[in-house]
């Protein structure tokens, strides 16, 4: 909804609970807290905006979810509070405004120049969340890429009057080019409306109107500096090998079919479209693979579309920007990556709600038919067909399927459940979709997402033969040892074994070129890990969700008392509970500090003070993980069976209360994904895994495939 500044205050001053309705049924929100936040900061804002000169600008307001007046950045997940748009000195000009309803008491500085201590929790500076909206615009935003329009902003907090904090520190830098303002009569009178009265001198209604249709469009000079960062070898952090380089020219051999220069004209949309998959077990190289696609593609001049590397998940799309960010020491480097819930055409809940009242179907399984009729009444959509020139998608295997994950009452985060599934939207609105898989890795209710699945939505679009590359016999975990991961399988199996029948050759206490050692004490497998880190290794301890995240809140984790976190276990089994750690911590709901452990964090400082869950582990490895096995998982008569009260698995909710109430098949379904689950966690190694087992069963199994005697007791 794009509106004058004009009628926005007019409508903040005349019908103010009409609005908040609109918010809320637009964004599908509005508890008691959001509405006093929307009644505080609206009237706030519309008083700022009270100025003579910025009557007639424009202001972007979005209803989506998560903020009051938002904006959606086109192709990504990122909102910006508010937007106003004109002109300024040198042409077209958006000014970004963050509004934060927060009370500033007790807060102070953060370790770093885009962190702060608010409510006792180190959360983003609102300023550095202003800067990466305006980097995002700058590099990935059609309509000012096109008018080379300028983007500024600041950070406005509507309840705080004392803002200095935000001010000092290591922010000073920071604030000089995003600057905060707070409630008081010189920021509101004077700071802020002359902030914005530089930057935007007249209206300018139709850059107001492309940008706010503006869609993802990619920066391509500064995407082709980022390709060569990731494809020098001396900087970029992936490198491939055998398999891997062959599974890379299988896909190369695709693109350049496709895209090649008779199909290389820019916005072309009838060009045939193609699907890969690369089919590998963790260790592969997928990740790797996908890069060098992601860099070699990018660089490619002929190619003057978008191509990005698709996320799955919020932890891997965190963690995925910040590679691109550190790699090309760029901090808009990370736009590059989309989430594959911006593949939605448009659809959204109060559209299928209107669309229902009407008597139009509007089940899930209907999604074929909710597509039509909704690209019917919109002829052009959010995320048109084949507007990526190239899509990589990593861990595809948690690619959401509405259509089985709502028969188990599951409406995925992000995601309009009747767009349908997400690997058909891919393929739709791609010329070239590449998806990189392992279906032992799904381990949650709506990771649904298979090899089969991928080849009946690519049928259904049209595309020719699906390239299938497996990578089966190629591992760069586990010491390169693919016979580990086959002796984990086994392990993993319900099959009774006689002891010496497993094959460990892999082992390096055999001559083979992967460690496995099972720890009788947590604190002799917190000494393994240590030693490691001592020679310049890397090392993490892991864990199933067997324990309840129970400091998901505290402002300060690490400091509680043992007894209060969320690991307080026995040295050893039959000892008092001596062994403590947190889950990994979750600074601003960002998931990289675990994996990427930046300066200052808790995890840089010490990288075994935290454990970390499978959903922020997958996908990435360390030279050594220590991995503590608990009581969810255990051996007992001759097979695998759960621990139903050990299981804290948020998505497997529905599975899990349908299993307590005796469902025999949902029981299987989480021994499973329990299952899933280590198999994931015992991957995660290059050099070594260390192990200590909470059930002396369990331990006994496992020391048997290992051809080991029991642990003494």
């Amino acid at each position: 909804m794009l509106i004058t500044v004009q009628e926005f205050r007019a409508r903040i001053y005349d019908d103010l609970d009409v609005m908040l309705s609109e918010l809320e049924r637009h964004s599908g929100r509005g508890s008691p807290n959001e509405r006093v936040a929307w009644r505080n900061s609206l009237p706030t804002l519309a008083e700022v905006l009270n100025h003579d000169r910025l009557r007639d600008m424009h202001i972007t307001l979005v209803p989506t979810p998560g903020l009051i007046l938002e904006y959606r950045m086109p192709g990504s997940r990122a909102t910006a509070d508010a937007v106003l748009l004109g002109r300024g000195t040198n042409g077209p000009s958006a000014v970004i405004i963050e509004l934060k309803d927060w009370h500033t008491n007790g807060d102070r500085p953060g370790s770093r120049e885009g962190l702060v201590f608010h409510n006792n929790r180190e959360v983003s500076h609102p300023s550095d969340q202003v800067r990466g909206y305006a980097e995002y615009c700058r590099r990935f935003h059609s309509a000012v890429q096109e008018s080379k329009a300028q983007v500024s902003g600041c950070a406005f907090f509507t309840f705080a009057s004392n803002v200095e904090v935000y001010r000092s520190g290591p922010h000073h830098h920071l604030v000089d080019e995003y600057p905060v303002f707070g409630r008081n009569r010189t920021d509101m009178l004077e700071g802020l409306p002359r902030f914005i009265c530089d930057r935007l001198e007249a209206p300018d209604a139709d850059f107001a109107k492309a940008f706010d249709v503006g869609s993802y469009q990619q920066d391509r000079g500064f995407v082709a500096q980022i390709a060569a960062t990731i494809r020098d070898r001396r900087r970029s952090p992936f490198v491939l090998l055998d398999g891997q380089r062959e599974g890379f020219q299988k896909c190369m051999r695709e693109v350049d079919r496709v895209l090649g220069p008779a199909q290389s004209k820019a916005g072309s949309t009838d060009c045939e479209r193609s699907v890969i998959i690369v089919d590998g077990p963790p260790g592969s190289g997928k990740s790797a693979i996908a890069a060098h696609l992601w860099s070699s593609i990018a660089s490619d001049p002929a190619i003057a579309e978008n191509v990005v590397l698709t996320a799955t998940s919020q932890a891997q799309r965190q963690n995925w920007e910040a590679l691109f960010r550190n790699a090309a020491a760029e901090p808009g480097a990370g736009g590059v990556v989309r989430a594959a819930s911006q593949y939605n055409p448009g659809i959204t809940v109060s559209w299928v709600m209107e669309q229902r009242a009407a008597g139009f179907p509007s089940k899930v399984t209907d999604w074929v038919d909710i597509n039509r009729r909704f690209a019917e009444q919109h002829p052009v959509l959010k995320c048109p067909d084949r507007s990526m020139a190239v899509s990589i998608v990593d861990e595809a295997h948690a690619l959401l399927d509405p259509v089985v994950t709502s028969e188990a009452g599951i409406t995925p985060l992000g995601w309009v459940i009747h767009a349908g599934p997400q690997a058909y939207h891919i393929i739709r609105g791609s010329k070239v979709s590449v998806f990189l898989l392992d279906s032992q890795q799904s381990f949650r209710e709506n990771e649904t997402t298979t090899i089969d699945s991928i080849m009946q939505h690519a049928k259904s679009l049209g595309c020719g033969a699906v390239e299938i590359v497996r990578l089966h016999d190629t591992q760069f975990r586990c010491g390169g040892s693919a016979e580990y991961v086959q002796w984990l399988e086994l392990a993993l199996s319900d099959t009774e074994l006689e002891a010496g029948e497993a094959k460990t050759m892999w082992r390096s206490s055999m001559g083979g070129p992967f460690g496995f050692q099972v720890h009788e004490r947590l604190s002799s497998m917190d000494a393994a890990l240590r030693g490691a880190l001592q020679r310049g290794h890397t090392a993490r301890i892991l864990a199933s969700y067997a324990r309840k995240w129970v400091t998901a809140d505290a402002g300060s984790p690490h400091q509680l008392p043992p007894e209060s976190q969320d690991f307080f276990l026995p040295d050893r089994r039959g000892e008092p509970p001596s062994w403590h750690r947190v889950w990994n911590c979750l600074p601003d709901n960002n998931y990289t500090g675990f994996i990427q452990a930046p300066l200052e964090s808790q995890v840089a400082k010490d990288p075994l003070c935290e454990v970390g869950c499978p959903y922020v582990a997958r996908g990435f490895d360390f030279d050594h993980v220590g991995v503590v096995w608990l009581s969810d998982l255990v051996w007992r008569g001759g097979r695998w069976e759960v621990n139903l009260d050990q299981v804290h698995e948020s998505a497997l909710k529905k599975t899990l209360a349908r299993a307590r109430k005796g469902d025999a098949v949902a029981r299987g379904r989480v021994t499973q994904s329990l299952k899933r689950c280590y198999r994931i966690l015992l991957t995660r190694a290059i050099r070594g895994m260390h192990v200590w087992f909470e059930d002396a069963e369990t331990e006994s199994r496992v020391r048997q495939l290992l051809g080991e005697s029991p642990a003494a007791s």
